[in-house]
């Protein structure tokens, strides 16, 4: 499979859904404004003296560090969080770089798994989960690129690899939300059938 093929299926599904589906809200508006200019930067690279780095990829870095700032209160918890998806994100990139025939999968899905099912454990509330991987992945993939600089010879932070992988992670991420809520409303509901009639 082409790099780049996950991101734009997933990014475009999302955005049509969000504009087509959801109701006019705030939320809505704040998923547009995300997806839409993510899927447009994408196709632009900004170029340094080192690589370049990808527009959306710095982009959705932005976003991640708006959501960040704007808890101020809990930013050495968000930093603790980044530092270990970033360092997670390396160790399985040098691993599959130096002995790649011990995986049994695809790299790619084996760190959107492991990804996936970190963020899931470890971050508290639901709307962390799609701002925290924007900063973890982002600094993650720039200390490997910065890792493996002497054997490219350049600098691509955020390639489409890179792009395919968050936002694989954030749809799993996305579903996994979706079913907890679901398992948690049909508890409700179970519960209510069960619980005894009041005594007259």
């Amino acid at each position: 499979m082409n790099d780049g093929i996950l991101f734009y299926w997933f990014m475009w599904i999302g955005w049509v859904v969000t504009t087509f589906l959801f109701e006019k809200n705030q939320f809505r508006n704040t998923v547009i404004f995300i997806l839409l200019p993510g899927i447009i930067l994408s196709g632009y690279d900004i170029s340094f003296s080192l690589g370049t780095i990808n527009a959306a990829f710095a982009y959705f870095l932005i976003i991640g560090l708006v959501h960040v700032i704007r808890s101020t209160g809990e930013l050495l918890y968000y930093l603790a969080v980044s530092f270990i998806i970033a360092v997670s994100y390396v160790m399985l990139q040098i691993f599959a770089l130096y002995d790649p025939a011990k995986l049994f999968i695809d790299k790619k899905y084996l760190l959107i798994i492991f990804l996936a099912a970190m963020l899931f454990l470890i971050l508290k509330r639901n709307i962390d989960l799609f701002y925290v991987p924007l900063i973890g992945i982002f600094i993650g993939d720039s200390l490997y690129q910065l890792l493996i600089l002497r054997l490219t010879g350049y600098l691509e932070i955020g390639s489409m690899f890179v792009l395919d992988l968050l936002a694989s992670t954030t749809m799993i991420l996305f579903c996994m939300v979706i079913l907890v809520d679901m398992f948690k409303k049909l508890r409700r509901v179970s519960y209510k059938k069960v619980n005894p009639a009041k005594p007259i």
